[in-house]
């Protein structure tokens, strides 16, 4: 039949051919590669990594193993471990509440969208960044010494600990929600409060909620480090038991503990795949 179209060639099914990785993926692969060497190869400036000399260590007697070998199942009941795990749930409960209302007005002000100008904006900005700066070890080693031991400067410590974190992740959102509430809260006259309680916090409730359950999860694990400097919770009692030898308990604590945090993240998880 005149006219008719030639049937396509099968170049014209050919897949695209994948681009090559860009220069820059090619480089930042080799230069990490390369930093990661540098830094652990066993020489005057790395740190002495050495595959067989660990292999070698653990083949040698471990207390720890061993007591990993013969868990002491009964110390979970004990009276002191139960009064551990407690202390160290209302910590970060406490800490998370605490942190988490003090975080919000904290990663407002932190952003472009929510701070009313560019001096509250960079205040608020680096001492956000101070904050961050101190890891919760150490506001725990300051507030201990301060206060004494005991679950109140753990407290302390991760309340830090959750203001940073909560207002850091929450500030990055505002600033890319969608500008369109913004527009029509200023074009119908409201004040800048009025704007950020209307058109900013409904957009960003959900990721905030998010970030204090990740937090809480966070401060959970964290008050375990912070027992062995005297902060309450049940890292003193993993403390208690490492300084007496008693790794069997420590053993059974420790499985007691991830047991106890897997449960929490799995929650956690959950409520946030929710809320997001």
């Amino acid at each position: 039949m005149t006219g008719a179209t030639a049937p396509p060639t099968t170049s014209a099914f050919r897949r695209p051919t994948k681009p090559p990785p860009p220069a820059f993926a090619i480089w930042g692969t080799i230069g990490f590669i390369a930093v990661t060497l540098l830094f652990a190869w066993d020489w005057r400036y790395g740190i002495g990594f050495s595959p067989a000399e660990i292999i070698e260590n653990l083949g040698r007697r471990n207390p720890i193993l061993e007591g990993a070998r013969n868990l002491d199942w009964s110390t979970l009941a004990s009276p002191t471990v139960i009064a551990g795990f407690v202390e160290t749930f209302q910590m970060a409960a406490i800490a998370t509440i605490l942190g988490g209302i003090v975080a919000l007005p904290l990663a407002l002000l932190n952003s472009v969208t929510g701070a009313p100008n560019r001096t509250v904006y960079v205040l608020v900005k680096n001492f956000n960044s101070f904050i961050r700066a101190i890891p919760d070890l150490i506001y725990a080693v300051f507030f201990v010494a301060a206060i004494g031991r005991g679950a109140m400067p753990g407290i302390l410590a991760l309340f830090f600990l959750s203001v940073a974190v909560i207002a850091k992740l929450t500030s990055d959102i505002v600033d890319g929600i969608d500008p369109g509430p913004i527009e029509s809260a200023r074009a119908s006259g409201a004040t800048h409060t009025q704007m950020l309680r209307t058109a900013v916090l409904p957009q960003i409730l959900p990721g905030y909620t998010s970030f204090a359950l990740y937090t809480f999860e966070i401060n959970l694990r964290g008050s375990a480090v912070l027992g062995f400097v005297g902060a309450g919770g049940i890292g003193q009692v993993f403390n208690n038991y490492y300084q007496r030898g008693w790794f069997d308990r420590l053993a059974a604590v420790v499985v007691g503990f991830f047991v106890v945090v897997f449960i929490v993240d799995r929650v956690s998880i959950a409520v946030r795949k929710r809320l997001l």
